[in-house]
């Protein structure tokens, strides 16, 4: 999986250039903007899975032309692809919600990161910042929004607080965002329960639900040890993330060792919602009978369960990669990323259908295999990789 916001210190100078229409073709990223100024998972998680009976079924869907042609490559090409990147990223996140909720209208699709991508911006010769209006059909895609670090663990420095200047573009874009009817999710990297409680404090207004991950850095690799008990903690019943008082994540779960180990630590607590990888240390499907364990807190009551999914790159230990592929072939393999979170993972050409219909659009897709299994939405991961390309 990649780092999901790659970003850097930056100053907020300098205006980013976009190109004249409803929809603009950003020429600079955020971060340089900043900077100056099996078969398929369904195959792999049913084998073994009653599920496989009782689902309905999801009917092959073929992602409707774009940008990228499907002609037979040339070996890498260096040259950088004329593509809307940022367009690109929003019909994608808007594709996936769309189909996965003609199947389940209380799928829940929530958005990690991607602030950038709730706004179409123009800058002016005055402002920095420009005039803004909201990426209507985007947001309507959205249930929720995810942002990492805006107060602790900015830029993989544990436990130290985020830069004035990020906090405020953080909590700009979400104080804009209020009235549009999304559930927030904050997640900071520090233990010290002073750090947490003066982060809620910041969000109290905003009915963020709140969660500390514990070190190391970002590798969300373990439960929370500090509060020792989810700060909200109820016997309800939790149908749905906007009735959840709290949420726990974990997304690397190599540290527990073996699957049992792993899902008896989840079991264990109390959260309203769990969001995990659908795989044990990325490999290891979850069964149905796995979701029945974890679909319970302690006090016997369910939860809702949301399954990490990274759409924009393509990560080399997953179900999907095959051994003979590398940099352009197929042709929507691009470059190794150097930032990879977790592990050796690509950039890809995620506005291709090729690579789309790996994670969307059949029972045998990486979605596909999500929901048949029972989750009940989706994190999308990836989604700052616009920004990767912009600078390419």
């Amino acid at each position: 999986m990649g780092k999901e916001r790659q970003i850097k210190a930056h100053n907020g100078k300098d205006a980013r250039k976009a190109s004249s229409g409803p929809l603009l073709d950003y020429r600079l990223s955020r971060r340089r903007f900043l900077e100056s100024s099996i078969l398929g998972l369904g195959s792999a998680m049913l084998a073994a899975s009653p599920l496989r009976v009782h689902a309905q079924q999801l009917e092959p869907f073929t992602p409707s032309p774009n940008s990228l042609s499907d002609a037979p490559g040339q070996g890498i090409n260096t040259g950088k692809p004329k593509v809307n990147f940022t367009e690109e990223m929003r019909e994608y996140v808007i594709a996936i919600s769309r189909w996965a909720k003609s199947y389940r209208s209380d799928f829940s699709i929530i958005a990690m990161n991607g602030l950038e991508l709730t706004e179409y911006l123009e800058t002016t010769l005055f402002a920095a910042r420009g005039t803004a209006e909201p990426a209507r059909n985007y947001l309507r895609a959205l249930d929720g929004i995810m942002t990492e670090a805006p107060f602790y663990g900015f830029d993989h420095k544990y436990g130290e607080a985020t830069e004035d200047q990020e906090t405020k573009y953080i909590l700009g874009y979400l104080e804009r965002l209020k009235l549009e009817g999304l559930q927030y999710l904050v997640v900071d990297y520090t233990n010290k329960l002073e750090d947490m409680q003066k982060a809620r404090q910041q969000v109290s207004d905003l009915d963020a639900l709140y969660y500390a991950a514990p070190p190391p850095g970002m590798q969300l690799s373990s439960l929370a040890k500090v509060p020792n008990t989810p700060i909200g903690s109820n016997p309800y019943v939790i149908d749905n993330i906007r009735q959840s008082k709290n949420f726990a994540m974990v997304l690397d779960s190599s540290p527990y060792g073996t699957k049992d180990a792993y899902l008896n630590a989840l079991i264990a607590t109390n959260y309203d919602t769990l969001i995990i990888d659908p795989f044990h240390r990325g490999t290891i499907p979850l069964t149905y009978d796995d979701m029945k364990r974890l679909r319970y807190k302690k006090t016997g009551t369910p939860r809702t369960i949301l399954a990490y999914i990274n759409i924009a790159t393509a990560e080399t230990y997953r179900f999907y990669w095959k051994s003979g592929w590398r940099p352009g072939s197929p042709d929507f393999i691009s470059e190794g990323n150097m930032l990879a979170r977790w592990g050796q993972e690509h950039h890809v050409h995620y506005w291709s259908r090729s690579w789309q219909s790996i994670i969307y659009g059949s029972e045998g897709s990486y979605l596909g295999g999500i929901m048949k299994l029972g989750f009940d939405g989706v994190l999308l991961g990836g989604l700052d990789e616009y920004g990767w390309w912009l600078d390419y």
